[in-house]
């Protein structure tokens, strides 16, 4: 089987992470390009990875180093642009960091657009496949806490920035089921008078990675098998007490807790013959950065390149995922549950901003949402 050449699109930190691992896997990949606007990081990609050629034009990169793989590592109102060209450019394979997309019509556009050339496309989802998640699921699956009845998701941030890998890893312990509705309320903060809108991974100005985010977010939703669901994220989280991607998975005999990254104990449980929460051992190397399953998503990745088939990381699951933190949206936009498939192909909060903006006495009334 031949190896995969990869150029990797946005070289912060993140971009250069896939870099590295795509390169520790020889028999599978070949890095062979970088891109980026500034040139500051295209000398350092080329600098660090010898024999790649580095960019900044996205279209040029495309036509002269010709992938086989695009990893596109950039802000998120860049996504769905970058990967449609890519699919169109005639690439293999794409790994879209996530969110996918802004508005769920561009996540829609991507999927399609790499389902009808031929492209396999996995989002970095990456959570769901650590360990310690796997472990979570299993012991779902085997009844450790009986019938599953709740999974709680919670983590700093926005809903669409991190809130995705929340939704995601619900998703994940609750058995990928289908989702049916989804009740959901956020507030935004009037943001500082001229403070600038953040494009990166600080928020400022109300905006973040080019596009408009929420101060916090709280949903409800339920799945085809009856399991709900609840998200936390941002001011929503309890302060103090969670730490980043905190998750429950609840039963009618027990409940299993992952408090967060960096915990001590990575997963327990409670149940009715516990006395009180104990630790369970959980498989292979720790908390936040398994190294171990992020390889063997890029092992998979080049099989689904090859061979075609599924990806715990498809863009098929990630599309789901968008669906419902834009069902959150649309929700607290409309203040009511709304059911999937969702029909709101916009970003709601871009909505509710324009209205605002246009004078809409429903949103100006609240304090919460304010005008640009």
């Amino acid at each position: 089987m031949s190896v995969l050449s990869v150029a990797v699109v946005g070289l912060r930190g993140i971009g250069v992470g896939h870099a590295r691992g795509f390169a520790a896997l020889p028999g599978d990949f070949r890095l062979v390009a970088g891109c980026d606007l500034d040139e500051t990081r295209t000398r350092a990609f080329a600098g660090e990875f010898p024999g790649t050629s580095a960019y900044p034009d996205y279209a040029g990169m495309l036509a002269r180093a010709r992938p086989d793989v695009v990893v596109i590592a950039t802000n998120t109102v860049s996504h769905a642009g970058l990967a449609i060209g890519a699919a169109g450019a005639g690439v293999r394979g794409i790994l879209l960091e996530k969110p996918m997309a802004v508005g769920l019509a561009d996540a829609r556009a991507v999927v399609a657009a790499c389902r009808s050339a031929g492209c396999a496309l996995i989002v970095n989802h990456q959570r769901r496949t650590y360990p310690v998640f796997a472990a979570m699921r299993r012991l779902v699956e085997e009844g450790a806490v009986g019938k599953l009845l709740l999974v709680r998701g919670c983590c700093a941030g926005d809903i669409l920035s991190d809130g995705t890998h929340t939704v995601d890893t619900i998703r994940h312990l609750a058995g990928d089921a289908e989702v049916k509705w989804v009740m959901g309320q956020v507030h935004r903060d009037p943001p500082p008078s001229g403070e600038p809108r953040g494009m990166g991974y600080d928020a400022s100005g109300g905006w973040r990675y080019g596009h408009p985010i929420e101060s916090g977010a709280m949903a409800s939703f339920e799945f085809s098998t009856g399991v709900r669901a609840e998200v936390f994220t941002g001011t929503m989280c309890v302060p103090g007490h969670r730490g980043y991607q905190d998750f429950e998975a609840i039963g009618e005999d027990g409940r299993l807790w992952r408090a967060g990254d960096g915990a001590k104990i990575p997963l327990q449980v409670q149940d009715r013959g516990a006395g009180g929460w104990r630790p369970v051992e959980v498989p292979g190397p720790a908390d936040p950065v398994p190294t171990s399953s992020t390889l063997a998503n890029y092992r998979e990745f080049a099989r689904m390149i090859r061979e075609g088939g599924g990806h715990p990381l498809s863009g098929d699951s990630a599309l789901r995922d968008h669906e419902i933190i834009m069902a959150i949206h649309e929700s607290s936009r409309l203040r009511a549950r709304v059911d999937l498939p969702l029909g709101q192909e916009r970003y709601p909060l871009e909505l509710v901003l324009e209205e605002a903006q246009a004078g809409g006495p429903a949103r100006k009334a609240d304090g919460v949402i304010q005008p640009e």
